[in-house]
């Protein structure tokens, strides 16, 4: 099957040769998309498949079921398809869909107890042909299957599948549905470093410099406290006072007694270990110091980087202590660090960047983030007058990094594979078989020289002896290659020869290069010599020996290139969602793990890293870059290839092992040609040229390779020439980025590099981090309030009430209920289960939660909070977890909730809505019924370049916002009363309450709102809720007059606001409002040399419009008119065009229009996304399972020795970089 991306073939279903890659399959299982692929080949060793009649329901069928049990891992996985076999109602069949849940997470625990595998972790999967995303459960900490268990996934369910149906799908429930269901034991625990008292002596494989540690002496078991309070003084106190701090025992031992009681730490242990307190220590730290401190642990084995860091992100000094393990697995000690560098060199420093030591910082890694670009110095503030912030893990603007123009080898390739029927009696999916592979191989330095598409008369030092490649399980002859192997497996083929280019091509001996680097030290008083390892050493890759030995005996003249280590760089167009989903198996089938960036079912990047005989190879898809059929290519740039007019059409149903001997005297079929997968307009040529070529001689083997060929030559010649277009423009290597918006964000970037603090990064949480409550909270107080009152007649007193929240000495109340007659009056708190650390949801006392210190710290603050309240009030403590539960099970409260306007914190991506597109009318004539012309004629108008023409003309603020408070009722009707508190105009995000009016004065409603996934523009909120699948009534009339039912709280910008009000909107309220409001906050020309420089090319790239260019005038009149269009141009859009340059270029064209689209969400990039991971043994699966700051997304077994996780970070664990 071609790469191409017409359409290429999916892993699933009845075969389709080219359908679209988003086309649903009736009998396709929704397991993880990659693994179906990999399981043809490689299985886990204990699957097998299993009856499934023995699943059978009352109410329900299971249509197949399957097992598989690794012991690698200590897992057992089930995986079933059922489908209920009766019509339901409007009622969900929630005990059917309990009894099924609950009877594959019994089957999974009992099948884990058979394999006498402790089942702690269970991962319950549920996917169906409909959803855009499977159902995931994690449970942890199991100990035996609970009813609970079914609820929590029939609540996620039903959530689901609401929101399926408001997407008019149809409900899973109408349909079968696959349960996956993992469950695994996960108990690994890593070796502690932990230290005690002194060791007397101890042997240290490499010495430490003279110098480098304080010698700590002590007899008690405190040696990891002693030394961070040791270094911790050092930084705070005067020189002279720390001298006197040196020798004071008792002072000493009374900043540790008031750190651990600080921490919670039993002081009568015998050792204490790093892992287990050294967070506690930093958050102890992080209170009294805050970003002031970040603690490490080095090691004397032999290890540069540390053993152990504490999870912080911003910080301005490193606190280091040295560990030495004790004799016969005894605790060892711990001794404070004077100078890190020292450790491995008397006049060594060490970056905390790279984590590697450097002797001046001149010859420091180039690449590194700590490394100042014009200082030259190293570390992590700002550092002399250079003034520029070199270590950024989350700057307040976007910061510029210049990167290092670097050689690469760029490899392009495409596979056809085979459609044979084989299907795979564990999953009924159909084998994708490469039986071609054609490969064209390059370099920058090739490219630079204009030999890219060469036969190489001299030999290239990164691409070897040959510029072609190809691989088949035959012989070809009319298809130039200038390498051909015959293999029975081309994949496999390909892969290894890709993977070891520089090894198996080059000669490159990468186990010599990659031999780690002794270093010898000298120190002591005898001057003794010790060595270390340098791990490194790998790292770099173009420092490869070459000298003239070396080209000798790989075969290399005097006047030949030297072979050079470079990374390489494979593209194939559409790869991520079919080429290099092959590839992944084939590399798991190698043993090799590869790093992954997916979005969705596409992996946008696969990078197998050095290892041994593997060279850094880097798989990225050039449909990313050029999104454009690979038929387009020719057109667009414009390309003249030998012997290719375009790109050919290929018999992909015929291309079957069975044919490779049969030459027919005609061409196959039209239906193998799978003319029903074009548009019509290409099906019509497609037709047209078959039926003119019918009676052409037809040899597979010759026809896949010239097809294949002839696709690699247009990738080639297209991803070159929009390369060379890009980098004259811009100067910047298109390949450097994985998608066309990233490009163009580099390039802006290094626009607008030198107007500092203009585009601010908005934190994650937004700029309300103290003090704020959170919307499900605020809108629990109103309910209470509301009951209250309405039952006994109290009072309620919370932020939003008259007087607000109630002060009682150092503390605010969330909410103090005055109850007359009552002996007390009651407080009520609603904490956030991150904040404040839950008990049920965070359990562990070490666990680090909100702001960075541990459960067992904020829970014993809260409970000194607790106990002083509670001296005059009676006190009821709401967690969040617990208010989640009552909302599912009180359908009035949770109709309170979804009607309580959100008064809560402003979110920035609030105010991201997209758009919506809806007829004004479904038909109009301009004929009548009798054929009598009507006075009309109907126009089709599109917006030419709205995103660039918008971008131009609008006011951007610049810098960060201020926050106002305002939370007051208003009467907005006009854009003048937009004002604040003291008077002036509100220019930035608004988040207030809004009512519509009962008929728009534009015709169309203004403010979108978010309702079921969908994004409406609607006059009346509760006739939305009414009807949310929408309604066709001309008669219908609004029956809802209130304010606070037709109106909806909304996060908008004053643009919006403005344009709402001239229609005929009403605010009532305003909450809050991020402003920016000195008119120097705002700039018209934010975007304007990016802009500037591509409406430019893609004018002067159009030509001339027709009128300037027509037969017949004089040439004096076409000069006219051509004056008179660049005129206009600078008229509507201030850009000046060059009359020299103003031709018809497709390709410049096309660049061009692309870029000026391309730009724009980049900057609403999220920070939370799914990330990928592949795990080859336990403890790093167990480390996932066990990890709270991640929720899982999928866990799928990919072969024996593999497993893909796929997770997110919480939100409230996320850092933003």
């Amino acid at each position: 099957m071609s790469s191409d991306d017409e359409r290429p073939p999916v892993f699933g279903g009845s075969y389709g040769p080219v359908r679209d890659i988003d086309e649903p399959f009736e009998d396709a299982p929704s397991l993880v998309e990659i693994q179906e692929d990999i399981k043809a080949k490689q299985e886990p060793k204990s699957k097998g498949q299993l009856n499934p009649e023995q699943f059978h329901g009352e109410h329900y069928l299971c249509l197949d079921a399957a097992h598989t049990e690794s012991g690698r891992f200590r897992a057992y996985r089930f995986l079933g398809r059922f489908l209920l076999d009766y019509i339901w109602n409007s009622d969900y069949p929630e005990n059917v869909l309990k009894s099924i849940f609950m009877m594959c997470l019994n089957y999974a625990m009992n099948g884990a107890e058979a394999m006498n595998i402790a089942a702690n972790h269970f991962i319950f999967l549920l996917t169906a042909r409909h959803l855009d995303y499977e159902i995931a459960v994690h449970f942890k900490k199991v100990k035996k299957i609970e009813d609970s268990m079914a609820e929590t996934i029939l609540t996620r369910f039903e959530i689901v599948d609401q929101s399926n149906k408001s997407k008019e799908r149809p409900s899973i429930c109408e349909e079968s549905f696959v349960i996956d269901v993992t469950a695994i034991e996960s108990g690994f625990q890593k070796k502690k470093l932990a230290g005690r008292g002194r060791i007397n002596s101890f042997e240290i494989p490499y010495n430490i410099s003279v110098g480098a540690t304080y010698n700590l002496v002590n007899n008690d078991n405190f040696c990891l406290f002693r030394a961070f309070e040791w270094l911790r003084m050092k930084h705070v106190l005067q020189q002279q006072r720390f001298s006197d701090y040196k020798r004071n025992e008792r002072r000493q031992q009374s900043d540790i007694t008031t750190l651990c009681q600080a921490c919670g730490i039993n002081m009568n242990l015998p050792f204490y270990s790093i892992e287990e307190y050294g967070e506690r220590i930093q958050a102890y730290y992080n209170k009294h110091h805050p970003g002031v401190f970040r603690l490490f642990c080095f090691g004397t084995f032999g290890k540069m980087k540390p053993l152990w860091k504490s999870k912080v992100i911003e910080y301005k000094q490193e606190l280091c202590v040295l560990f030495t393990e004790g004799e016969s697995g005894q605790a060892g000690h711990l001794n404070p660090i004077k100078s890190t560098g020292r450790l491995f060199g008397s006049k060594t420093n060490y970056c905390f960047g790279c984590e590697i030591p450097y002797t001046h910082q001149t010859r420091h890694n180039g690449n590194c983030k700590w490394k100042c670009r014009n200082c030259q110095r190293v570390g992590n503030t700002f550092r002399g007058t250079c003034k520029d912030r070199f270590h950024a893990p989350r700057e307040c603007y976007i910061p510029y990094r210049p990167k290092k123009k670097t050689e690469k080898r760029i490899i392009f390739f495409d596979f056809e594979c085979t459609t044979d029927f084989q299907p795979d009696p564990e999953i009924s999916r159909f084998k994708h078989q490469v039986n071609f592979c054609y490969a064209h191989v390059t370099c920058t330095n090739c490219i630079e020289k204009g030999i890219w598409n060469q036969t190489l008369e001299q030999k290239c030092g990164i691409c070897g002896d040959y510029r072609t490649y190809a691989w088949a399980p035959f012989d070809f002859y009319n298809t130039e290659v200038e390498r051909r192997f015959r293999v029975d497996d081309p994949l496999a083929a390909f892969t290894k020869w890709l993977l070891q280019f520089e090894t198996e091509t080059l000669g490159l001996d990468h186990n010599e290069r990659g031999k780690k680097r002794k270093h010898t030290v000298k120190h002591n008083n005898n001057n003794e010599e010790a060595c270390f390892f340098d791990n490194e050493a790998d790292d770099d890759e173009d420092n490869y020996g070459n000298d003239a030995e070396n080209n000798y005996m790989l075969g290399y003249d005097e006047g030949g290139e030297k072979p050079k280590s470079v990374k390489t760089y494979a593209y194939a167009h559409a790869g991520s969602r079919y080429d290099h989903v092959l590839i992944f198996g084939e590399m798991l089938r190698m043993g090799i793990r590869p790093d992954l960036v997916r979005q969705g079912n596409h992996l946008l990047e696969m990078k197998a890293h050095k290892k041994g005989a593997i060279t850094t190879t880097i798989f990225r898809d050039s449909y990313k870059l050029i999104p454009l059929k690979l038929a387009s290519f020719v057109k667009t740039f414009g390309l003249n290839i030998d012997g290719v007019e375009n790109k050919k059409y290929f018999p992909h149903k015929f291309n079957k092992d069975a044919n490779y001997g049969n030459v027919l005297d005609t061409l196959p079929p039209l239906q193998d040609y799978s003319p029903e997968s074009h548009f019509p307009e290409e099906r019509m040529k497609l037709e047209k040229w078959h039926a003119d070529n019918i009676n052409t001689r037809f040899d597979l083997r010759e026809i896949i390779a010239d097809y294949c060929k002839t696709d690699v030559q247009i990738l080639v010649h297209g991803v070159l020439k929009m390369r060379e277009l890009f980098m004259a423009e811009t100067k910047h290597d298109l390949t450097d980025s994985i998608t066309i918006p990233s490009a163009c964000m580099k390039y802006f970037v290094a626009l607008s590099h030198q107007d500092n603090e203009r585009i601010a990064i908005v934190p994650h949480f937004g700029y309300e981090k103290r003090g704020k409550q959170s919307t499900i909270a605020r809108k629990y107080l109103k309910w209470r309030a509301e009951e209250e009152m309405r039952d006994n007649g109290w009072t309620l007193r919370f932020i939003e009430s008259p007087g607000g929240e109630y002060k009682y000495g150092n503390y605010s109340l969330d909410g103090m209920m005055e109850r007359p007659g009552m002996t007390k009056n009651l407080a009520i708190e609603v904490n956030g289960c991150y904040w404040h650390a839950c008990p049920n949801c965070f359990p562990d006392q070490e666990a680090i939660v909100g702001g960075g210190e541990t459960a067992g710290v904020i829970r014993a603050r809260d409970a000194k909070r607790v106990k002083q309240i509670a001296r005059d009030f009676e006190l009821e403590i709401i967690w969040e977890c617990h208010l989640m539960r009552m909302l599912e099970e009180d359908p009035a409260m949770k109709a309170f909730f979804d009607n309580t306007p959100d008064s809560g914190p402003i979110e920035f991506r609030d105010a991201f809505f997209g758009g919506r597109t809806g007829p004004d009318c479904l038909a109009m004539g301009i004929m009548k019924p009798n054929g009598e012309q009507l006075n009309r004629s109907i126009k089709i108008k599109d917006f030419n370049s709205l995103y660039p023409s918008r971008n131009m003309f609008t006011k951007y603020p610049i810098g960060h916002p201020t926050l106002l408070k305002i939370d007051k009722d208003v009467e907005w009707t006009k854009p003048e009363h937009m004002v604040d508190n003291d008077g002036m105009p509100l220019e930035g995000i608004i988040k207030c309450f809004v009512v519509p009016p009962r008929h728009c004065l534009f015709d169309i409603p203004v403010i979108p709102v978010r309702m079921n996934n969908r994004t409406l523009f609607m006059l009346c909120r509760r006739c939305s809720e009414m009807y949310p699948k929408g309604l066709v009534d001309p008669d219908y009339n609004c029956s809802h007059f209130e304010d606070h039912e037709r109106g909806f709280s909304t996060t908008i910008t004053h643009i919006e606001l403005e344009a709402a009000l001239r229609a005929g909107y009403r605010v009532t309220r305003v909450f809050s409002a991020y402003v920016w409001r000195l008119s120097c906050d705002w700039s018209e020309s934010l975007f304007h040399s990016y802009l500037f420089k591509f409406l430019k090319i893609k004018e002067e790239a159009s030509g001339y419009p027709a009128k300037c260019l027509e037969d017949g005038i004089s040439e004096e009149e076409r000069e006219k008119r051509q004056q008179q269009h660049i005129d206009n141009c600078y008229a509507k859009s201030k850009v000046r065009l060059e009359a020299p340059r103003i031709k018809p270029n497709p390709g410049l064209r096309y660049i061009a229009k692309l870029c000026l689209n391309s730009l724009w969400g980049r900057f609403a990039l999220r920070n939370r996304l799914t990330k990928t991971e592949i795990v080859d043994n336990d403890a790093d699966l167990g480390k996932l399972l066990n990890d709270d700051k991640v929720e899982l997304s999928s866990l799928d077994q990919l072969t024996d020795r593999f497993w893909m996780v796929c997770y997110k970070t919480k939100d409230e664990h996320v850092v933003q970089v």
